[in-house]
């Protein structure tokens, strides 16, 4: 993992970069990049913790855990859900009220149009909700509250991350969905293989295409799939040389 100073422990609060009482940074040390090694199957390390994403899908005030499991499974697992009925209002999240997140989404369950998707993109939402709009780790929603013409910030309701995928798997929280990703490999590697053609032959994939990408990626997993592996059998597979053929 890469961080600088200022982020590794303002938003990821490793060790490494906790501030010494006393000890000046230079600007020039604040903004170098350093790698850093953490823990295997934490909760910091890799795409899904990083600070980025989980600015992108959150509303500069709020969290929303439908936008961050609608990204994991656009972004993730190459299955986005499709657009919400006409006929169905957006329900933004009130965290400062005294009805939980997890309350005021649950009414997207009971609608029998919406349900069939929100299975798939709530469970996902969820397990990121430990992160706060800017990407750290939290354990409470924030309540706000004026005391001496200071904002004082104190603990409100309990995350709440845990859920259940459509297929029975629970997750408790983001080191489970990064465990089931790791567990499942054969699901970012087909999207990747997708997206990787589609950027080679200029076209979206069709649902043939699709197939024989599939079978690509299963052969593939009895070498751990190895990105210089899939990609050589990308390259050589019939999607790819039958383009090449035709623009010559």
């Amino acid at each position: 993992m890469f961080t600088d100073s200022e982020v590794g422990w303002d938003i990821y609060a490793l060790a490494d970069f906790k501030p010494t009482k006393g000890a000046k940074i230079s600007k020039q040390q604040r903004n170098r990049l350093v790698r850093v090694d953490i823990p295997r199957h934490g909760r910091h390390g890799g795409l899904l913790s990083m600070s980025a994403p989980m600015m992108a899908t959150a509303n500069g005030v709020d969290t929303q855990p439908v936008l961050r499991g609608v990204w994991v499974l656009d972004n993730i697992m190459g299955a986005p859900p499709p657009e919400p009925p006409d006929a169905v209002p957006a329900l933004t999240p009130d965290i400062t009220s005294a009805t939980t997140v997890r309350e005021r989404l649950a009414a997207h369950m009971t609608d029998r149009s919406c349900a069939v998707c929100h299975r798939e993109i709530d469970p996902l939402g969820f397990a990121l909700e430990s992160f706060d709009p800017v990407g750290r780790w939290r354990d409470h929603y924030p309540v706000f509250r004026e005391e001496d013409g200071k904002t004082i910030i104190d603990d409100g309701p309990e995350v709440e991350t845990d859920g259940v995928m459509p297929d029975g798997t629970k997750l408790k929280d983001v080191r489970d969905l990064k465990q089931w990703l790791v567990e499942h490999p054969e699901v970012f590697a087909g999207f990747l293989s997708e997206k990787l053609l589609t950027y080679a032959t200029g076209r979206r994939m069709n649902y043939r295409e699709r197939r024989i990408i599939a079978t690509l990626v299963h052969e593939q997993l009895a070498n751990n799939l190895r990105f210089q592996d899939l990609m050589v059998t990308l390259i050589s597979s019939e999607i790819f040389t039958g383009t090449a053929r035709n623009t010559h």
